[in-house]
């Protein structure tokens, strides 16, 4: 058998991507929690996120944490009003993008910058999370779940960072954040090539 022919067979037994039942058979609440840490792009806004709150001040990141929190909430109420989005996911990379220049930078973010990259996000997770399911209570449990998720892994990262205190750790850091930044931009590049 060549070479050829392993690749044919392997692009012919592939399947379709769908991002929105990325584990089959887990869905509601529990596919929600899950969804934010197996969507790539999320995982990448979520890192950026995580990193630029664990470089404010105490204050700047509870009011960072919390202004995650409502855009969060305010994504499921404008999802359960029944107003649909079509490219969320294309704002998501966008966040992930700004927040990782923002951590490679390395600067206390000015409010005026921080507080809206931080609601954009939190919207555009949660638009970008809409489950594939028909019933109302299925979608809104996913979607609580999604919110739980999101503001999880961004606490327990941004603590992480926070603990990072090191001359050597803080570059870490901010090498990360570069990674975020050129990982959405070429991602969204790609898109745009299209």
């Amino acid at each position: 058998m060549t070479a050829w022919t392993v690749v044919a067979a392997l692009l012919m037994a592939a399947t379709p991507a769908c991002a929105h039942n990325v584990v089959p058979g887990i869905g509601g609440f529990s596919g929600g929690l899950l969804h934010p840490v197996l969507v790539p792009a999320h995982v990448l806004a979520l890192t950026g996120l995580a990193l630029l709150i664990g470089q404010q001040s105490p204050r700047r990141r509870a009011w960072l944490f919390a202004t995650l929190a409502f855009a969060l909430a305010a994504g499921i109420a404008v999802i359960v009003s029944a107003f649909a989005v079509t490219d969320a996911d294309g704002a998501v990379l966008g966040v992930a993008a700004a927040a990782g220049i923002a951590v490679a930078v390395a600067r206390p973010s000015s409010v005026l910058v921080s507080l809206p990259l931080i609601a954009v996000a939190g919207a555009a997770i949660e638009l970008d999370s809409v489950p594939e399911e028909i019933s109302m209570r299925a979608t809104f449990l996913a979607l609580i779940g999604t919110a739980i998720g999101v503001l999880l892994v961004v606490a327990l990262l941004a603590e992480l960072t926070v603990r990072l205190r090191r001359d050597w750790q803080r570059v870490g850091v901010r090498i990360v954040g570069s990674w975020v930044a050129a990982s959405a931009i070429l991602v969204l590049a790609l898109r745009l090539a299209r």
